[in-house]
Formats: C-alpha cells, sequence, structure tokens
C-alpha cells in the first residue's frame, strides 16, 4: 500500500484531496459507562486504561512464596500464562515463584467456560479484586483471564528485596472486537522470531488480530505444498515454512490472539506468476518485482483454469490457518493488461461485465465461493467494495474513512486503517485522534446561496494532471469553501485574503495541504504544497453569483450510521508496511506509537480524548515493552555502533535521539533508484518516528516562556543549549570517517548555532538585531529535511527564539 511514481502520482493526490472527510456528518460515540476519577488516572501507568477502575486504601507485599490457584475452569493455555506472569514478576522480585497454591494463594482465578480465546467475538471481559490478602481475577473465559493477567503485570510494583500493588476494583472490557497489527513480510523478509516478539508486545496491550501480509509483487512468503514453484521461485529463499506458521499461531493463540493470512489477489501478484505464469493476464516469463508501487501485474480472472488453481491453494491454506477469516487483498489493481488482453475482453462481453470494476467483482465473488467452501469468510481492502459484494465479507478501509462507513451502510463487516497507518511515521498522539466512530473533517461550513464562486481546476504533479472543483462561499476576508473530487468534499474555513491573493489549508490524511492562490478575472492559478511535494493548479470559473443561468452546487448531507450499522464496525487495525523497514528497524516503526492505538481501540471513548495523558503514560509502556522483549532500543544502538566507523557512538545517539524520519512518502525523495535491495542503514533508519527527547525539550521550552522566572527551568533549558553546541564537535569528528553521518551534519550545525544563539540569548533576556536575523535564518534552514531526517526540536527552538525582546 505504498504510493509510487508516474500514475501512481494520481493515487497519491487523490488520498490528499479525498482523506478529509465530508460536510455535514454529525459526529457521534458509542454509549459507554465508565468509573475512573481523574485522581485515580493519574496514579496509572497502564495502556490500555480500564473502563472502571477504583483504588483502595490497602496494599497487597507479594509473599516470599507466590502461588496461584484456579476456581471453576481451567486449561493449559491459561496455566502458561500465569507462568509467563510470574516469571515477569521474578524478573524484578527475588521471592520464590510457584504455580501450586499452598496454604495462602496469591492469586485466585475464577473462570467460567473454556471458551477457544484465539477468535474475534469471544468473551474478553474481566475484573480484578484486590485487597492486602490476595489478589481475585474473574472472567467469563480464558480470553479474560489472559487480559487481566496483562493488566495486573502492569501494576504490580517492584524493587530489588519488595513487590508490592495497591487495593483496587477493576471492571473492564473491550469498546471494539477487532484490535489488530498488520505486518508486511513481502516487501523485506521479517524472520519468525520477530513476529514472536511482536506478539509479545501485542498481548501485553491486549491486541488481539496479527494480520499477516504473505505475497505481493515482491515475493510469496510461505511454503505451498500443493504449488511448491510459488515459494521455490516467488521469494528469494526468505519464506515461512508450514512448522514456522504453526509455531506462530500457537504462540499467538497462548495469547489470545488470531492470526489471519493474507494473498492479495488479483493484482499484487507478481511472485505468483514467477512459478507460475499461466495465472497471468499477460505472457511471461516473471521473476518477483524488485521495485515499489502498483505495478501492472494481475491475475486473469478470465481463465478458468484459474480457479482451479486458486481453490486448491485455499483448501491448503485454509487447512493451516484455523482463523475464520481470510485476507484477498484486493487492492491497488492496475486493470491495463485486462484492457489490452482480447479474451479477457471477449469474457466480458460474454458474461455482460461492462467495466474492470465489475471484472473484478466477478473475481472476487469466485473467490469468496471457494472461500466458502472451506470454511471461510472472505476480506479485503476497500477497493472490493462494490453492489455485488457477497454478504459476510469483511472490509479493511485503508484509504479513507468513508470507505468505513460505506462498507457498513452496505450491510458489510468493516475495520478501520486509515489513520492508523504505521509506516506513514506519525505521532502517536496523531493515531490516538482516529476514532473508527467518529468521521473526520467534519465541519459545520454553511453554503452561502448570496456569495458564491465555482471554478475548475487543474491540477498537476510530477507531469499528472487530473481534475478537481474548487467552490469559495463568502466575500474577500471571510471566504470559506471546499475543494471537490469523485464527490468526496474536503472543507476550509480560514482563509487568509490580501486583494487578489488568497491562502488555505485543508486537511488530508497524509497531512496539512497548503493552497496559494491568485484569481485574475474569471481565472486562478497558484500551487497547493504538501511535504516534498508541489501541486500545480490553475483553473477557470464556471458558475457563481456573478454568472447569470449558474446555481450554487448542491452539498448532501451525511447522515450518521443507524445502531444496526454501527455494530458492523469490528475495530481497528494498525498497518506496518515493510517497504523502508526491515528486520532491524520494523520494531521502532511499530512501538511504541501502536500503544496509543491499542488503547483507542480497548478503552472506552471517553477515556481517550486526553493526548497528553496518553504520553505521560506511554513512556512508561515503551520501557515495559522493552523489558518484554522488544529489540528496538537495542537494535537503536546496534545500528548507530554501525554509522560511527568505529568512534564512540554516543554524541550521534545524543544528535539522533532529536530527529524524527521524515514522515509520510517524503523519503522517498532521498533515493534515486529504490528498490528492495537498497541498504536500510542510514541514519533515518536508526531515527526512530516520534523522539519522545525532542516532546520533552518542546514542553520545556513552553514551560520556560510561561514562567521565565523559574531558576530551575532557566537552568535545564542552559544544560541542554549547552549539550547541543558542543555536540557537534564531536560529530564532525565521527563525520570525518562516516559518510553516512557527514549526510547530516548541516542539521547538526544549524542546532550548534542555534544553541549558541539562544544561550546568550537566556543570559542576556534580550537578543541583538543582527543575531535575530542570524537565528530566523539558521531555523528555517533547520527545518528543511536532510537526507530522510527532521529535526524535531524545532518548535521548543522556535518558542524561545520568539520569547526574547530585540535589544
Amino acid at each position: 500500500m505504498i504510493i509510487g511514481k508516474k500514475k501512481l502520482v494520481w493515487t497519491f493526490v487523490f488520498l490528499l484531496l479525498t482523506g478529509g472527510g465530508m460536510f455535514y456528518f454529525l459526529m457521534y460515540a458509542p454509549g459507554e459507562i465508565t468509573n475512573l476519577s481523574e485522581e485515580d488516572r493519574q496514579a496509572l501507568k497502564i495502556m490500555p486504561l480500564p473502563a472502571k477502575l477504583s483504588f483502595g486504601n490497602d496494599t497487597l507485599f507479594l509473599p516470599g512464596s507466590l502461588g496461584a490457584e484456579f476456581e471453576g475452569y481451567s486449561n493449559f493455555t491459561m496455566q502458561k500464562a500465569v507462568n509467563r506472569f510470574f516469571k515477569q514478576i521474578s524478573r524484578h522480585y527475588s521471592g520464590k515463584l510457584s504455580k501450586s497454591a499452598g496454604n495462602a494463594p496469591f492469586l485466585i482465578i475464577q473462570c467460567g467456560e473454556g471458551y477457544a480465546c484465539d477468535t474475534v467475538g469471544v468473551p474478553e471481559q474481566y475484573t480484578i479484586d484486590i485487597d492486602e490478602d490476595d489478589i481475585t481475577l474473574n472472567a467469563p473465559g480464558p480470553a479474560g483471564v489472559l487480559h487481566g493477567l496483562e493488566t495486573l503485570l502492569q501494576l504490580i510494583e517492584t524493587n530489588r528485596d519488595h513487590a508490592w500493588i495497591r487495593s483496587v476494583h477493576i471492571e473492564d472490557e473491550p469498546r471494539y472486537l477487532w484490535r489488530g497489527l498488520m505486518i508486511d513480510v513481502c516487501r523485506h523478509w521479517i524472520p519468525k522470531e520477530v513476529i514472536l516478539r511482536n506478539l509479545d508486545a501485542m498481548a501485553s496491550l491486549k491486541m488481539n488480530i496479527l494480520h499477516l501480509h504473505l505475497s505481493d509483487y515482491q515475493a510469496f512468503r510461505i511454503e505451498c505444498k500443493t504449488y511448491p514453484k510459488l515459494q521455490e521461485m516467488g521469494s528469494d529463499g526468505n519464506y515461512y515454512t508450514q512448522n514456522d506458521i504453526k509455531d506462530i499461531i500457537e504462540y499467538a493463540g497462548d495469547r489470545a490472539i488470531m492470526v489471519i493470512p493474507e494473498f492479495d489477489l488479483p493484482g499484487h501478484s507478481t511472485s505468483w506468476f514467477a512459478g507460475y505464469p499461466e495465472l497471468a493476464s499477460m505472457p511471461g516469463p516473471y521473476v518477483p518485482d524488485t521495485v515499489f508501487g502498483i505495478l501492472k501485474p494481475v491475475m486473469n480472472p478470465a481463465n478458468e483454469e484459474v480457479y482451479v488453481f486458486l481453490d486448491r491453494f485455499f483448501k491448503e491454506m485454509s487447512g493451516l490457518f484455523p482463523a475464520p477469516f481470510l485476507h484477498i487483498g484486493g487492492d491497488e489493481v492496475d486493470t491495463e493488461q485486462w484492457s489490452e488482453n482480447r479474451k479477457i475482453q471477449k469474457f466480458m462481453r460474454e458474461k455482460g461485465i461492462i467495466n474492470n470494476h465489475d471484472l473484478q467483482a466477478y473475481f472476487n465473488q469466485r473467490l469468496d465461493t471457494i472461500l466458502g467452501r472451506y470454511g471461510k469468510k472472505m476480506m479485503g481492502w476497500d477497493e472490493i467494495l462494490h453492489p455485488g459484494l457477497p454478504s459476510g465479507v469483511v472490509v479493511q478501509s485503508w484509504r479513507n474513512q468513508k470507505s468505513l462507513f460505506d462498507a457498513a451502510r452496505k450491510g458489510a463487516r468493516a475495520v478501520l486503517s486509515a489513520g492508523y497507518y504505521l509506516d506513514h511515521k506519525l505521532h502517536a498522539g496523531q493515531h490516538y485522534r482516529v476514532d473508527p466512530a467518529v468521521m473526520p473533517g467534519a465541519v459545520d461550513i454553511e453554503p452561502d446561496t448570496v456569495h458564491w464562486k465555482v471554478y475548475n481546476l487543474t491540477m498537476e504533479i510530477s507531469k499528472t494532471t487530473f481534475q478537481t472543483v474548487l467552490v469559495l462561499y463568502g466575500t474577500p476576508g471571510q471566504y470559506r469553501g471546499f475543494l471537490s473530487m469523485m464527490d468526496n468534499k474536503t472543507p476550509f474555513d480560514s482563509v487568509v485574503s490580501e486583494g487578489r491573493n488568497l491562502s488555505f489549508t485543508t486537511q488530508s490524511d497524509y497531512g496539512d495541504i497548503k493552497f496559494q492562490l491568485s484569481m485574475d478575472n474569471d481565472s486562478i492559478a497558484g500551487y497547493g504544497k504538501i511535504g516534498f511535494f508541489t501541486i500545480d493548479i490553475k483553473g477557470i470559473q464556471t458558475g457563481g453569483n456573478d454568472m447569470p443561468g449558474t446555481k450554487p452546487p448542491a452539498i448532501l448531507r451525511v447522515k450518521p450510521l443507524t445502531q444496526k450499522e454501527k455494530t458492523r464496525i469490528l475495530g481497528g487495525e494498525a498497518c506496518m508496511w515493510s517497504e523502508l523497514v526491515d528486520a532491524m528497524t520494523i520494531e521502532s516503526r511499530i512501538w511504541p506509537r501502536t500503544a496509543a492505538i491499542a488503547e483507542k481501540l480497548w478503552s472506552p471513548g471517553s477515556l481517550t480524548q486526553d493526548e497528553k495523558d496518553m504520553y505521560r503514560r506511554l513512556i512508561h509502556i515503551d520501557k515495559m515493552l522493552a523489558d518484554r522483549g522488544l529489540k528496538n532500543h537495542e537494535h537503536y544502538i546496534i545500528q548507530l555502533r554501525d554509522l560511527v566507523a568505529g568512534h564512540d557512538f554516543r554524541a550521534l545517539k545524543s544528535f539522533t535521539d532529536l530527529l524524527e524520519e521524515v514522515k509520510y512518502y517524503e523519503r522517498m525523495a532521498i533515493y534515486k533508484n529504490l528498490t528492495v535491495h537498497t541498504p536500510l542503514n542510514r541514519v533515518v533508519d536508526a531515527a526512530w518516528p516520534e523522539s519522545f527527547q525532542a516532546r520533552a525539550f518542546n514542553e520545556l521550552a513552553k514551560k520556560y516562556t510561561e514562567s521565565p522566572e523559574d531558576l530551575n527551568l532557566k537552568m535545564a533549558l542552559t544544560d541542554q543549549l549547552e549539550s547541543w553546541r558542543d555536540n557537534h564537535r564531536q560529530l564532525l569528528r565521527i563525520s570525518a570517517d562516516s559518510p553516512r553521518v557527514r549526510n547530516i551534519m548541516p542539521l547538526s550545525e544549524r542546532l550548534s548555532g542555534i544553541s549558541t544563539l539562544l544561550l546568550g540569548a537566556l543570559n542576556d533576556g534580550r537578543i541583538e538585531p543582527t543575531a535575530r536575523s542570524k537565528l530566523n535564518e539558521w531555523i528555517r534552514q533547520a527545518e528543511k529535511p536532510v537526507d530522510g531526517v527532521m529535526l524535531a526540536v524545532i518548535p521548543g527552538l522556535k518558542i524561545l527564539s520568539e520569547n526574547f525582546r530585540d535589544q
């Protein structure tokens, strides 16, 4: 799901302009009952937040010999979970551990019936009661027991000699049934041990779906015994054996996680054709692709042998994966080969299939029949939405949230991924704002039927053109309006108007788009900017109150979902596409940010509005995940050591701690020929998507400007700026021997210079005009990404700069 080149630019800009939502959508949140006081919330370090919690006044100190007792139902999965629970405690506590209850069991587990815990829709709720004597964990099924144990692990506090937990009453259950993580193992190979570590992390955050993207243009990553050339010729030798898959499924099941396989069809399918070219719409030979984007190879829906092949293939895969769902992809199908294949065109005429979208729907219907034969429900990306979509299909919405609601209205169950794309490198807070139940972009702009203008626009980016419509309401100085493209309306209501010039910003799933336009009689021209991309714009007025015979554009009210339609939204799924990650870097791109998504999907909506409190707890969760076995921090150090060419890595770490990888697909700009073989070993690969150190500095700068008399704040700022000023000299020595470090030295130089000037201003309380000019210029230069990284402390540096008076 990554945007490529040439005609892929169309897809990119379409997503930009259609990701902002619709007019007049009435936002809502499902009814919910919560009980968590602000005082108790501030005492918590856990994620996700439980629905109801109240602390008592007692403290339970863990006894010297820990024991557990099952009352009611128990099974081997629960017993293994208790063993893991004790093992995690023992990492920080020297007490003796025991499964046996002894005379005074420390942990009492009461479980109802023995539901299978690794599937969607099983009871997941639990209650916890802790007093000064013991812990009682009650749940209707094993999944609730496993979730309750994870909550307890986060509540227990330890030092070398003692472990304790406050008395508490908890009632908890998930907001959504589907809380997933998709990992693409095709663009870059992700070994089994990495998948297992991610399963541990998922379990600790109560996520219950692992979605493995197992086939694409670049590779086929699973052993198929019926058609062995799939993995023999469709991969680079890296694939999961069926025993590997069984290990992953068992490991996941022990943690109440269901594994769903995805085999992307009919597009994204070159790796299938390497061994079996007869499946393709055009003759071979084929080899797996090494480049990224939307490529042309596509399966032949008119070839009956394709369905025979897929029937046998899915029979084998259905026997391997016990999950009731099987994902068939269905996204980004380039249909050019269908149009060029005479046999396919003849087939369409004979079947009365009007267009290529209908042909894909025909293909999907055949797949649904095959999967149904083996007891599987079909799942696919939102491109599979079609009037002929079979009932029971699950739609995964990735392009925008509108498709999520469209699917629910059409009777399909739906899962949201738009806004949860981890490869966009967005901050955790941005993901935290995305709610499956709330359509983004809802505004209260009222149409103006007296003052209005309509322009037909031609937009061009990288020699690709497309059409859209600009509607302006009001008069100069009070403009508002929307951009309309393919029935999607992206609103804006803050327009700066100076004479014939106007500027405004619209939101999209890929960040803010800043427009600068100039009107000249009935013409309009200018550009739009997002990241590295510039969209050239020109257009002509086609309607308005000053053009007789034209009418104001109609705006349709988008109604909220009915209660029945709401129940079809199953939840959400974070997505980690692997074009720009490998086994060394993928964990730092998934965690800890995914914890914010996990909380959004588990906790009641009313408890997931406080972004600042989420970050307070996320820092603790980051440490917990490392303690549980994630290697994101460990790999960070390994990458830094590789970059410094034998030097001490600490100076590079001090600087890289402040960097972030650029957002969305801006990183593509640093590669001339990006392929699956391009080394992912630059500073940008070590840098995190979100810098907690930068966030802390930006907060410190803000606090200082609010309380400049606070000497502790001033001292903390001084220490920080001095360390940045001096760190550049150490980095210069490293860069002399490391070309990869040398690439990012312009940012280090600018940070050192800015720090020097701000230190002077901090001491004097003011800044000279010459220094002010230099400071402003350095900050402007430091805002620009270098070699795929950006300096994340720019907001704090700006706050400080603007705080000092000119001398």
